[in-house]
């Protein structure tokens, strides 16, 4: 490994180490009371080392939850590459995978504080439909396509059927978790909400 190669490795896990610091502490209490001094001392490194990585606080903040994303996307994107050429396996896997994260009590947790900072900055509402929901979307209408193509589905509007999988698997579950109501859902509970979402899809859309 280069000299250079070497230094962005150790940029990129020092860069890790400050967000795992940050979203611990704004996941505690929030965007408007978390301190960048508690943050570096929870992260282990000192102040400007923070400021070396990111501009501010908002930043910051962006970046823990665009990164709180990053894990559903990539399991999303790897099952859609691997399709088992079986429609309603694959949408049942799906469903399952995004409901598992965002059922999660970090990504719940997040969400809150995100919904609570996104009248005072639209910016960070933006760039994680941007980085998170739209991407996703974008990939999984390229993936009903495929099956559109194969003359198994009838689509006119791809992104919005995108759009109405999601918030099919959604369902109440997704509320009930997010007004604390249910704490951690079962497996079960995420399983029956998704089968009943695959079933109403496939009875709109199926050829």
């Amino acid at each position: 490994m280069s000299e250079t190669m070497a230094r962005a490795a150790l940029s990129q896990a020092k860069q890790q180490q400050i967000l795992a610091g940050a979203r611990a502490v704004f996941l505690e209490v929030g965007f408007e009371r978390a301190s960048v001094d508690v943050m570096a001392a929870r992260a282990g490194v000192s102040k400007a080392t923070v400021y070396s990585h990111f501009q501010d606080k908002k930043a910051l903040f962006v970046a823990c939850s665009i990164e709180q994303s990053a894990g559903m996307r990539q399991g999303v994107l790897q099952l859609l590459e691997a399709s088992s050429g079986d429609l309603e396996n694959d949408l049942l896997r799906l469903g399952e995978t995004v409901m598992r994260y965002v059922l999660s009590r970090d990504a719940i947790a997040l969400r809150r504080v995100v919904v609570a900072e996104a009248s005072r900055f639209p910016e960070l509402g933006r760039a994680l439909w941007e980085d998170g929901a739209c991407c996703m979307r974008t990939r999984f209408s390229e993936f009903l396509q495929k099956w559109v193509d194969a003359g198994v589905l009838r689509i006119a509007d791809l992104s919005a059927a995108s759009g109405q999988f999601l918030a099919l698997c959604r369902g109440e579950l997704y509320l009930l978790t997010e007004l604390g109501v249910v704490d951690v859902p079962a497996d079960e509970q995420i399983r029956e909400t998704v089968r009943g979402a695959v079933q109403v899809f496939l009875r709109a859309y199926r050829a």
